[in-house]
């Protein structure tokens, strides 16, 4: 997970949930002669719940409320919620404190008693009931910053829904840069895939943070399987009937049910570069995980992850490597530019609830983002903010998060697409044999870099057909890198 410094929370008030105290400013959790720390986070997600005690709050709501602006993957409130259940004692089946809502978010079920500490120390412990929790103020706006949408939400990508969906392939990758929207893309392939019932696909999405030791892999896919009970009970399956504390018995069991219905699995994995890790610790679990995900009846399996993956195209054993039969990848690039105005302009949603850009302001806009669907969240959501997009574009341009997520991918590409990348930032419209003088000690072919520079959305043609950066952003950071001595960001955590 790559943070970025979050404007702090203010401290709330001491209260009780059930005969426990919670006092936030301690990050402590207290009952009789226990004493539990929270991690900051925690605590703040338990605040936030407290804050809106009885209502359901979704993983968004809490993402927006605790980590605004910061991208973190939907495992970090799932870990979230089961360390608050942990420090409770609280059972997810028959929860006290913390009730899951499938589909919809989780909601503080615990009787929230607001209490004071001169309170507190008054009345001997006793609490004073309050009037209830404030509530904290938010302003809803069309723009989904750093996270996942699908649905309504979801824009572009018709062409690689469909390949997945309806092509003949069952083994793919998705290949992007940081922040293109690779985990939307999965997202969207479970909600059209569970849609669209005469696809006959089941989709389980599965993500891999943090999965860089066997024992997180077995676990998070069991939470996976956790997070699709609904959908398996509404096809006849029980998750006790595929439950095992061994993900591949677990995987075996489900392939073969959802067999017997006329059912195939629709494996959505995301974050799968923790694999690496993984697989230097323990080769064996790779090699297993490769004959799992490749079996040949019943499942398709979908990997999205950035370039780092590679790593596992080679192998310096006699197995096969990890990626074969995963390539070649599936770029996932930005978006069109029909698709890129309807993002801005929120089509999708009703006309009352669209912002107010206007056509000039929306080229604008898609051309200073390179149609890079987080880029054009992020403006427009800052835009709406400032009411002056001037002002948004430089706050944009010096957003210490955006350069690291830049510096993340350029460190990722070899010498060849760096070069390319520098060349452009200072001499867009450079003509092929400019840019293979530049390049002429490097082996790889100028043409080929340059198609798939452009696949992954950071070159552009400009209306002559030259080649150029395709964001105002990128460029504008690739000149700053090239004169900074050492030409790293730093990770704005």
């Amino acid at each position: 997970m790559n943070k970025q410094e979050a404007p702090e929370r203010p401290v709330a008030a001491d209260f009780r949930l059930a005969g426990w105290l919670v006092q936030p400013s301690l990050n402590r959790l207290s009952i009789e002669e226990r004493v539990v720390q929270l991690e900051p986070k925690l605590m703040d997600v338990l605040v936030y719940l407290a804050e809106n005690a009885g209502q359901v709050m979704s993983k968004i709501d809490i993402t927006d409320a605790v980590w605004p602006e910061v991208f973190i993957t939907e495992s970090v409130i799932t870990r979230s919620i089961a360390g608050l259940r942990r420090a409770f004692g609280d059972d997810v089946k028959n929860p006290r404190f913390i009730e899951t809502i499938s589909k919809r978010g989780y909601r503080l079920i615990a009787e929230v008693d607001r209490v004071s500490a001169t309170n507190e120390e008054r009345t001997g412990g006793r609490t004073r009931r309050s009037t209830g929790p404030p509530a904290i103020a938010r302003t809803t706006v069309p723009f989904v910053v750093g996270q996942w949408v699908r649905g309504e939400n979801f824009y572009g990508r018709a062409a690689v829904i469909e390949e997945v969906l309806r092509g003949n392939r069952n083994w793919l990758w998705l290949l992007g840069t940081r922040r293109i929207g690779k985990t939307s893309v999965l997202k969207q392939l479970e909600f059209t895939a569970e849609s669209t019932p005469d696809l006959g696909f089941l989709p389980v999405f599965w993500d891999l943070q943090g999965a860089d030791r066997p024992e997180e892999l077995h676990l998070d896919f069991a939470d996976a399987l956790l997070d699709s009970e609904e959908r398996l009970e509404r096809v006849g399956i029980r998750l006790s009937e595929i439950h095992s504390d061994d993900l591949f018995e677990s995987l075996g069991r489900l392939r073969r049910i959802l067999l017997s219905k006329n059912l195939r699995l629709l494996l959505l994995c995301d974050e799968v570069e923790e694999l690496i890790q993984l697989n230097r610790k323990d080769p064996s679990i790779l090699r297993k995980l490769r004959r799992a995900l490749h079996s040949r009846d019943g499942i398709r399996s979908v990997l999205a992850s950035s370039s780092r993956l590679w790593q596992l195209a080679d192998t310096d054993e006699d197995t096969s490597p990890f990626l074969d039969g995963f390539t070649p990848p599936l770029a996932i690039g930005s978006l069109d530019d029909e698709a890129a105005r309807q993002l801005i302009r929120q089509t999708q949603l009703p006309e009352t609830a669209r912002p107010g850009i206007s056509d000039d302001e929306v080229e604008r806009i898609r051309r200073q983002c390179g149609n890079h669907p987080y880029q054009i969240q992020l403006l427009c959501r800052r835009f709406l903010d400032r009411g002056n997009l001037d002002d948004a574009i430089e706050e944009v341009a010096h957003d210490r998060a955006v350069s690291f997520f830049f510096s993340v991918d350029f460190d990722l590409f070899g010498q060849t697409e760096q070069t390319i990348l520098r060349l452009l930032a200072v001499k867009p419209g450079a003509s092929l044999t400019e840019i293979g003088s530049g390049v002429q000690n490097h082996s790889e072919s100028v043409e080929t870099t340059l198609s798939a520079l452009f696949e992954l959305g950071l070159v552009a043609r400009d209306p002559e057909g030259r080649h150029e950066i395709a964001s105002h952003f990128l460029r504008r950071w690739l000149a700053e890198e090239a004169a900074t001595p050492t030409g790293t960001a730093e990770d704005p955590s």
